[in-house]
């Protein structure tokens, strides 16, 4: 946001890319679970969620685990 407000567009363009897959990601399931399951994996707080919502499904936790190593958050 630095970059884009300072008008430095293709170094905000850039940071948008790189950043894009983690971003996608955050979405992968309805909001919050991708984040609470994140927050999770990484051991900063309990990915337990309340009604109405479920835990995120095995498939979908497991292609977030991926996009949280490539990123190194975990």
């Amino acid at each position: 946001m630095d970059a884009f407000f300072a008008g430095k567009m293709e170094e905000a363009r850039q940071w948008h890319l790189k950043l894009l897959k983690i971003s996608n990601a955050m979405f992968i399931e309805s909001n919050p679970v991708p984040v609470k399951t994140a927050v999770g994996l990484m051991g900063k707080a309990s990915d337990e969620v309340r009604l109405p919502l479920a835990p995120m499904s095995e498939a979908n936790k497991a292609k977030l685990t991926a996009v949280m190593k490539e990123y190194k958050l975990i």
